[in-house]
């Protein structure tokens, strides 16, 4: 049975350091690790997921993908 926070774990684990150093993730990737914890979000609630709980994660996509690319603001934290 999934949990709550697994949900938040799942953020956690989808995080990655990009070449410049910055912290970021794919939608996609986040999906991947919710999935592995038996949760189950579309593109679009994940990335609703992450503009409600994550509010130092900016989206940088360039084009108007769902999969988008989000990245930890300068002197951010993940909560």
């Amino acid at each position: 049975m999934p949990r709550k926070s697994d949900i938040h774990s799942a953020f956690v684990a989808a995080i990655q350091q990009n070449p410049k150093g910055y912290q970021c993730l794919h939608t996609n990737d986040f999906i991947r690790e919710l999935r592995a914890r038996n949760w189950h979000f579309s593109q679009q609630d994940a990335n609703e997921w992450i503009q409600r709980y994550q509010e130092f994660f900016v989206d940088k996509t360039p084009d108007h993908s769902e999969n988008r690319l989000w990245m930890l603001r300068n002197m951010g934290r993940v909560h």
